[in-house]
């Protein structure tokens, strides 16, 4: 028998797997430009071109990362707000 698993927590391994996705992108850039920095011939303008990419991915990697937890941040306080009863009405 399958275990039955609650939708919220499928959401956000759902999220969770998108994240990972967009993250892979710009981490494979940087892995592929730090090797590159590795190679001792490699011209200064090439070295200064590879290092930039690497700072411009890495802060690409902090805008989803924060993007992520705004977001996550925001469903949370929404989801507790409509639990949070409202005012009594006087009848």
């Amino acid at each position: 028998m399958g275990t039955v698993v609650p939708a919220d927590y499928a959401i956000r391994i759902g999220e969770l797997r998108r994240l990972a996705h967009e993250l892979r992108t710009p981490l494979t850039l940087i892995q592929g430009y730090a090797s590159l920095l590795g190679d001792d011939e490699l011209a200064f303008q090439k070295r200064r071109e590879a290092c930039t990419l690497v700072r411009e991915k890495c802060a690409e990697m902090n805008r989803l990362i924060s993007s992520f937890l705004d977001d996550a941040s925001e469903r949370e306080h929404l989801a507790v707000e409509s639990q949070v009863p409202g005012p009594q009405t006087a009848t």
